[in-house]
């Protein structure tokens, strides 16, 4: 968890430039914690406020875009954190991003609006 935790604060200072190498490898080791214990990493995201960083990552012309898209797609499998994903603003990049020819775009993208819609009321 300290790897994540150190992850997170590198994703929060990337977040703030363009997308760089650090970018990359702080999201390799997001999607490696969500691969060993979802429940618990996703948490640990939510509550280092990584979420609202995540739209700005979420461009069409960012190689980081398919592993923030997977990122969500994980995070959303729990249902505790769908309403969040909702709430950080995720659903409009994430439909724009429907307009992409990258097949790993689109298929990061409709796997994340597919668990966060999933079983949902509203």
């Amino acid at each position: 968890m300290e790897n994540l935790r150190e992850a997170l604060e590198k994703l929060k200072l990337a977040s703030t430039d363009s997308p760089t190498d650090r970018t990359e490898t702080s999201l390799d080791c997001l999607l490696t914690a969500l691969a060993q214990n979802n429940t618990e990493a996703s948490r640990k995201m939510q509550e280092m406020g990584v979420l609202p960083l995540l739209p700005t990552l979420l461009s069409p012309q960012s190689s980081c875009t398919p592993k923030v898209a997977n990122i969500i797609a994980e995070m959303a499998k729990n249902e505790f954190m769908r309403n969040s994903c909702v709430e950080a603003g995720l659903i409009p990049p994430l439909v724009q991003l429907l307009n992409s020819t990258d097949q790993e775009v689109l298929l990061q993208t409709g796997r994340a609006l597919g668990n966060i819609c999933y079983d949902s009321r509203k």
